[in-house]
């Protein structure tokens, strides 16, 4: 785990925090337009807010856009460390060994296994025909991924858990929509509890974090360096409970898995373990 010490001397400010994740939605495609220098600045505006190593690890991650290359992790860790070590010394958490040995043979058994490599055959394959138009497509994920009562956050990547404008119930949002309501592109994909609670840098409280999730139903994958016939071949065939395919407009189709039929996920703990470490680290991380 890294040394507290290492950023426990900054003291985060709105303003602070606000240029950080203005800065995570203007990373560089990587592919020589200067992601590559853009990580270290990343890493020392997360010091500075307050997140720790693998927050920022974490965070950068998952803003990095697609471009011409793929950001190694390892890249990301060195700017981390050479930001977080001008307070002190860490060392990452270690990977845990993987389950799955020689992760590209074993994808390509997959894909190789897979029967269609087209949106139409996709389409007949799913056990939910998706006869509406386009833009009515939301309320019926909605409808079928969630309770009506459910707390579901929509909204742009950084944007405030606010209820009744980016938090509603599910039923409401689907409402919002028939009456040809607009929001942001991104949704929290587990259901929230409404009741603020603390933020991981300790400054403040937030309606949208890891401790606000009411049921821990729904985890995301997706691939950054598959062609879309690949990822087609790939989910059509590798042995998970995927209950939605979600065409991100891009190269990318966003899988979500169904936990409770993987594994007993209660709490945050028990998601750490049983999610975070046992699949994402274990399985799908090497593939």
């Amino acid at each position: 785990m890294p040394n507290l010490n290492t950023f426990s001397q900054y003291n985060p400010t709105p303003a602070i925090e606000a240029r950080y994740f203005e800065a995570l939605r203007t990373i560089p495609a990587p592919g020589g337009n200067g992601c590559h220098p853009y990580l270290l600045l990343l890493a020392n505006l997360a010091a500075k807010a307050g997140r720790s190593p693998e927050q920022a690890f974490d965070d950068i991650r998952q803003s990095i856009p697609a471009g011409g290359r793929k950001v190694l992790d390892r890249e990301i860790w060195d700017a981390i460390r050479k930001a977080y070590n001008q307070g002190g010394t860490f060392t990452p958490r270690p990977r845990p060994a993987p389950a799955v040995r020689n992760g590209d043979a074993a994808r390509q058994r997959i894909i190789n296994q897979g029967r269609i490599s087209d949106d139409a055959d996709l389409w007949e394959e799913s056990p939910v025909k998706i006869h509406c138009l386009p833009e009515e497509t939301p309320m019926l994920l909605l409808s079928i991924l969630f309770d009506p009562d459910d707390l579901v956050w929509i909204g742009e990547r950084h944007q405030a858990g606010i209820l009744g404008e980016t938090i509603r119930r599910a039923s409401e949002w689907v409402e919002h929509f028939q009456g040809g309501g607009m929001t942001g592109p991104h949704i929290i994909i587990n259901p929230l509890d409404g009741i603020p609670r603390p933020k991981k840098s300790g400054d403040g409280e937030t309606l949208r974090g890891d401790h606000n999730v009411f049921a821990f139903r729904y985890c995301m994958v997706e691939f950054d360096d598959l062609s879309r016939e690949d990822q087609i071949r790939f989910w059509s065939a590798v042995k998970l409970p995927i209950v939605a395919l979600i065409d991100t407009g891009g190269k990318s189709i966003h899988a979500w898995v169904q936990v409770s039929k993987l594994a007993t996920v209660n709490t945050l703990e028990q998601w750490q373990e049983n999610i975070k470490i046992k699949l994402y680290d274990r399985i799908l991380a090497p593939l």
